[in-house]
């Protein structure tokens, strides 16, 4: 249907009216959006000065340091370094890359690599084996303090015979002085000494009671099972020096004997003050613990 020509200008007119709205409204926000250029006044330029006080610039300044010290009191103070407490060294240089790492090596950690049960079954073994190890350092102590009092005491006993047999040598001398002659002292030496009496056995007793307490001092027990009984036989020259040993009843070894071989040859046996006494073959018996020769 053919339109009118009076709808045609009335099309035209709205089409001009929409196309001039929007124009205006572009114009409008270009304005809005983009501010004029401010036009610069008309005159002589303003000069200005700033001023500042002595005393403005001693505020100023305490102001600064007062602000300083209280951002420094509220700094966090830095974190102390942690010691090292691992046992393994740290590395000082990095590890070389490896592009690819072999097949072969990485299939063998990974097949022997120690399980979880193994680790700790391993531990619990190594437990166990320190616990024994405690108790034999304790036993081997309780032994090696057992030995030194022994050794104490028997020492304490070799120098209280001595004083005894000092103290009678001693007298001895005071009695043949009182005699006024050598000859009675001689007779009466002799009769406290080798006489068929009683103090010339119990000089022997000493003597041998002294022989006994330094093998049994130069013993060392620390090897030597319990409830042993060895009985021997040395041979000495004048002086105290053994020059031969003889086992005639010992349950011990070949370790334990050498054992009392050097408890034998370490020192000379006594022979000063017994003298009188003197025995070139002498038996003795070595008991661990003591009371075994009892």
């Amino acid at each position: 249907m053919a339109q009118l020509p009076e709808q045609n200008w009335q099309a035209l007119f709205y089409t001009l009216a929409l196309h001039g709205a929007f124009i205006a409204l572009i114009w409008l926000a270009s304005v809005w959006v983009f501010p004029q250029a401010e036009q610069a006044s008309q005159g002589e330029p303003v000069a200005a000065t700033l001023s500042i006080s002595a005393e403005d610039m001693a505020r100023a300044k305490e102001a600064i340091r007062a602000a300083e010290k209280a951002s420094a009191s509220q700094r966090q103070p830095k974190p102390e370094p942690r010691p090292q407490t691992s046992t393994e060294q740290l590395q000082e240089t990095a590890q070389d890359w490896v592009d690819q790492p072999e097949q072969t090596v990485q299939e063998e950690i990974n097949r022997n690599a120690v399980k979880p049960s193994d680790a700790l079954e391993e531990q619990k073994l190594k437990q166990k084996q320190g616990q024994v190890e405690l108790t034999d350092d304790i036993k081997k102590d309780a032994a090696e303090e057992n030995r030194q009092r022994l050794i104490k005491q028997q020492l304490a006993d070799v120098k209280r015979q001595r004083a005894q047999l000092q103290e009678e040598i001693e007298a001895q001398k005071l009695d043949a002085l009182a005699a006024g002659t050598g000859g009675k002292a001689a007779g009466k030496s002799s009769e406290r000494t080798s006489g068929g009496g009683g103090n010339a056995s119990s000089a022997t007793a000493k003597y041998l009671a002294a022989i006994n307490a330094t093998a049994r001092a130069n013993w060392n027990t620390v090897q030597i099972p319990q409830q042993t009984r060895c009985q021997v036989e040395f041979t000495q020259i004048r002086g105290g020096e053994v020059i031969e040993i003889a086992f005639r009843a010992c349950a011990l070894d070949a370790q334990g004997r050498e054992s009392i071989e050097r408890a034998l040859y370490k020192t000379p046996m006594p022979y000063a003050g017994f003298e009188s006494v003197f025995q070139r073959k002498v038996s003795l018996t070595f008991c661990y613990p003591d009371e075994v020769c009892q």
